[in-house]
């Protein structure tokens, strides 16, 4: 009857052609970029004895302070081609793992103030 009919047109419909071509393409079996763009602010990583600061504060500069070790270290690990990066050593690095290794094109801004008070 029309029941068997309507389960073959289901699974005609569920056979679909853009399925198959998955996430790199579109429709029309044509490539698509896929692009990612990470903004990070690591603003209070200057040095606790120039801050002052206590508490809560002077913990989270040692944590963005430790994260911007990580990365130099992951960033100069990829520039060696090292055979293994070992990006598990901070969120901040974990979250940019994607962007900084495979075929990532990065760009690193840093404003530094050239100040002889944070000479060390």
């Amino acid at each position: 009857g029309d029941s068997d009919d309507d389960d073959d047109d289901a699974s005609e419909e569920e056979d679909d052609g853009d399925a198959r071509m998955g996430a790199g393409h579109d429709g029309n079996g044509a490539a698509v970029r896929v692009s990612t763009l990470n903004l990070v602010d690591l603003a209070g990583s200057e040095s606790v004895r120039h801050t002052g600061a206590t508490g809560d504060r002077q913990k989270e500069g040692v944590k963005i302070n430790l994260s911007l070790l990580t990365l130099s270290r992951v960033i100069s690990n990829l520039g060696q081609g090292a055979a293994h990066i070992n990006f598990r050593d901070s969120k901040l690095t974990r979250i940019l793992q994607p962007s900084l290794s495979g075929n990532a094109r990065m760009a690193v801004i840093c404003c530094a103030t050239p100040s002889d008070l944070y000479l060390e």
